[in-house]
């Protein structure tokens, strides 16, 4: 081939291997070596050295997490599920940082192939087969992560300035305000660079002033969309989001930087302020996690987030309505595939579960056979076995003592490396300090662990824990008799982890509590158990 930089494969590629090729790009086909260059070189390459190229992937983005690189794990996948007389032979790569840029992933998927005896070569590097080869290759994989990782910083130092000169990066401004593009220097590539900035739009501006003051006020969303002739917006779910957004106070923001005075503001830190509490006071207005949504307050439901499907998994939720010719409303539980979203083929065998005796099958289930005081002693016992069973220790302090080896084994290869190489010293140097901090990591891992092994475990009464259920049982009941769902709720859970619910039956995976309510989270938390419980 022509390019002096392209290099022979290996003598483990000889003419007639059958090989897969992986291409990407990060800055589509106005980049050096997009898709379609590297596309046209990898054919070549393979018709002058006798390689038979079956496939081709190639993906279009960031190198540095492979979980939205369809086509790369799509590469693997096929790979990896096919018989070892039909899998390729070799795997060609422009360059390894085009496979990753994040060394856990580099090294969880190149060597998974190596061990596939897939045969990964990049045509843009001399690595050497062997030993010495996999060291180089080791250093390169961190090079290229931390080249990732620097490159990722500059980028953000990047926008947070161009956010300080006043300027945006792209995206829809915020109601009342217009998008202005400047011409600001130019590009690398000679190319003008186009700039955006944030003007206030001369119709709709005074419209969101007046919707900002009127809520200040107090006035009603719908009350803003009549006076605002519904120019802003027409549903009355969008104003939440809309009164939190600072840049109507001229604030530019990236990521977690603020910048005042960034653009013009269309509104006071007074009127700010006065729509914050009247926010703050209307059900339903905050995130979510902050204030509940008004149906939910007065249509409160013990198991939506708890319950699941017993068919298929799908969340339950609950569905109200109501009885004919009456003012009463029948509340049952129902398969989320079913009734939200309408997929019958996917559970066809659902039905609606009567709430209010689902409710009390399940809390007659937790107060008198999970939090049963004749359970004490054999939760103690097996809490007790648990907590003295050092099996996992002896594993970890194993594991870790082996992770030591290998790398007192690769120190020892890195250093007889550098003394033999008179070139890349410093790639070298960083490969050392990176194994000698994972040393020091292994080392104080491995006291911990011996440490934790020598402490004698604590010895749990069974009447205390007796007492312990007996504390969670009445305070569950308590709440129950009050009909304070809610608490009722906070409560179960801290022991319920999910049920499996159907009209017929349910199955509770529950944690015994170990310690009252306002202590808990002192404790371990047991492994989960099932229990079940009539549902109909």
């Amino acid at each position: 081939m022509s390019e002096e930089y392209i290099y022979k494969p290996p003598a483990s590629l000889p003419p007639g291997s059958t090989v897969i090729a992986y291409l990407r790009d990060s800055g589509g086909p106005n980049q050096e070596e997009s898709i379609g260059q590297q596309l046209r070189i990898v054919q070549d390459y393979c018709k002058e050295h006798g390689l038979v190229l079956n496939r081709v992937f190639s993906d279009t983005g960031s190198g540095r997490k492979t979980k939205n690189r369809k086509e790369f794990l799509e590469m693997v996948d096929s790979v990896m599920t096919t018989s070892e007389d039909l899998r390729p032979r070799g795997l060609l790569l422009w360059a390894y940082s085009r496979f990753s840029r994040d060394i856990v992933d580099f090294n969880f998927y190149l060597y998974g192939l190596l061990k596939q005896g897939v045969i990964v070569h990049s045509l843009t590097e001399e690595i050497h087969e062997g030993l010495a080869g996999q060291i180089v290759l080791a250093v390169k994989a961190y090079t290229n992560a931390d080249f990732s990782a620097q490159l990722g910083k500059q980028i953000k130092r990047g926008i947070a300035d161009s956010v300080r000169a006043g300027f945006n990066n792209g995206g829809l401004a915020p109601k009342g305000y217009r998008v202005e593009r400047i011409t600001s220097g130019s590009r690398r590539n000679g190319r003008p660079r186009v700039r955006v900035k944030w003007v206030l739009d001369p119709e709709v501006a005074p419209l969101v002033r007046l919707a900002w003051e009127l809520r200040a006020q107090g006035k009603g969303y719908g009350e803003i969309i009549k006076a605002t002739g519904g120019r802003i917006y027409t549903s009355k779910n969008s104003w939440a989001c809309h009164f939190r957004n600072k840049s109507y106070l001229g604030v530019g923001k990236a990521g977690g930087l603020e910048v005042p005075d960034h653009h013009e503001p269309l509104i006071t830190y007074e009127i700010w302020d006065a729509v914050k509490r009247v926010e703050a006071a209307t059900p339903g207005s905050g995130r979510h996690g902050e204030l509940l949504h008004p149906m939910r307050v007065s249509h409160p439901s013990l198991l939506s987030g708890l319950s699941f499907c017993i068919y298929c998994g799908s969340a339950m939720v609950m569905h109200t309505s109501r009885i004919h010719h009456t003012a009463a409303h029948y509340r049952s539980y129902a398969c989320g595939a079913r009734d939200r979203h309408r997929i019958y083929q996917r559970c066809t065998q659902a039905r609606r579960v009567n709430a209010p005796r689902a409710d009390a099958a399940i809390l007659d289930a937790v107060l008198n056979r999970i939090l049963a005081p004749a359970l004490a002693p054999q939760v103690a016992q097996e809490t007790e076995r648990r907590l003295t069973d050092t099996g996992k220790i002896d594993r970890e302090i194993g594991e870790a003592n082996e992770a030591l080896i290998s790398i007192s084994r690769k120190i020892s290869q890195v250093i007889q490396l550098a003394e033999e190489a008179g070139g890349e010293v410093s790639e070298l140097a960083a490969r050392l300090k990176q194994l000698k901090q994972e040393q020091a990591e292994h080392n104080a891992r491995l006291k911990e662990l011996r440490a934790e092994l020598a402490v004698e475990s604590p010895r749990i009464p069974a009447e205390t824990l007796a007492l312990v259920f007996a504390h969670w049982h009445d305070r569950i009941q308590a709440a129950t008799e009050q009909s304070d769902v809610l608490a009722t709720k906070r409560m179960l859970v801290q022991i319920v982890d999910r049920i499996e619910l159907g009209y017929k039956a349910a199955v509770i995976h529950y944690r015994h509590p170990l310690e009252p309510i306002d202590r808990r989270e002192q404790w371990p938390r047991p492994r989960p158990q099932e229990c079940t419980a009539e549902a109909d």
